[in-house]
């Protein structure tokens, strides 16, 4: 599917749960080919504004438009470009992976005989073993399973793909193949990678959205998140028992204990100690930095 006038636009939606617990507030956005990394922490309203995204829950304030149509009043439109991979995919244990996708392209509506072909692709594509395809879900790793769920968000080869937290239970090997999917598929279609893991956002995103407590952060260039944290990234070591005490004062992004004390890698506007190193930013303290209230501009 190529079409270069695809638009998503997200327009002040909130969402309420219950008087006075919102998963989202005021939160836009405008979106178009290319790999979008919305990055926040677990409970950041990430999963909720997907949702709300792929139809499955209405905004309580808001609306989304999919090419200029909102997508509560015409769903249709927007499901039938849609791909979605949801972070608790389920499966039916007693099919095969072929028969499961079999069964999701018949609900997305392909021919049998186009779904069969797709199929065979798309478990080549996600390297789903020949002999593992007929055996049941039910005694599937979590990572195959995984790969199952990639699988049927492609099946329609859609123009607008939603992923949340796809990385879950993949081992290192699975995590850069699938990085690299997404990279391939970038080019023409719009991709919302929706995780917490920064490493996942820093291999694919085009750009990228940093969501905390229901609101948006920062939308920004990984370039851009980058520079805001330019000469901000040290190298301390220090005792054990003063590691609280860095904490408290300065953003430590990673820590490792050495036989001269813990190398803490630490990001600071200023100095946090005389014996701190400069190091080189990485995208991580970016989003620890933005995410800490700092460089939101």
């Amino acid at each position: 599917m190529t079409n270069n006038s695809m638009r998503l636009s997200i327009q002040d939606v909130s969402k309420r749960y219950d008087r006075d617990v919102w998963g989202l507030r005021d939160f836009s956005l405008e979106l178009e080919l290319g790999v979008l990394g919305l990055l926040g922490p677990n409970g950041a309203g990430k999963s909720t504004l997907m949702t709300i995204i792929a139809t499955i829950t209405q905004p309580t304030e808001g609306r989304i438009l999919w090419n200029g149509t909102d997508i509560a009043q015409v769903p249709n439109d927007v499901r039938a470009v849609l791909g979605y991979l949801p972070q608790d995919f389920g499966v039916y244990p007693n099919l095969n992976a072929v028969e499961f996708l079999e069964y999701m392209a018949a609900i997305k509506g392909l021919s049998a005989r186009t779904a069969r072909q797709r199929i065979e692709e798309l478990l080549d594509l996600v390297n789903l073993a020949p002999e593992a395809r007929r055996r049941p879900l039910g005694g599937y790793s979590g990572g195959m399973r995984q790969r199952v769920g990639i699988a049927q968000a492609l099946l329609n080869d859609p123009g607008l793909l939603i992923v949340d937290e796809p990385t879950a239970g993949l081992d290192p090997e699975e995590r850069v193949r699938f990085r690299n999917l997404l990279s391939d598929l970038a080019g023409e279609r719009i991709v919302i990678l929706s995780t917490h893991i920064v490493t996942d956002v820093e291999a694919v995103a085009t750009d990228i959205a940093l969501i905390e407590n229901g609101r948006l952060v920062r939308h920004a260039l990984p370039e851009e998140l980058l520079q805001a944290v330019e000469g901000k990234a040290w190298e301390v070591v220090v005792p054990s028992d003063e590691l609280p005490a860095l904490k408290e004062r300065a953003i430590v992004s990673s820590t490792a204990r050495r036989s001269d004390g813990v190398h803490a890698r630490v990001v600071s506007d200023q100095r946090p100690d005389d014996g701190a190193v400069p190091d080189e930013a990485t995208l991580e303290d970016a989003y620890l930095y933005v995410i800490s209230g700092n460089g939101r501009a």
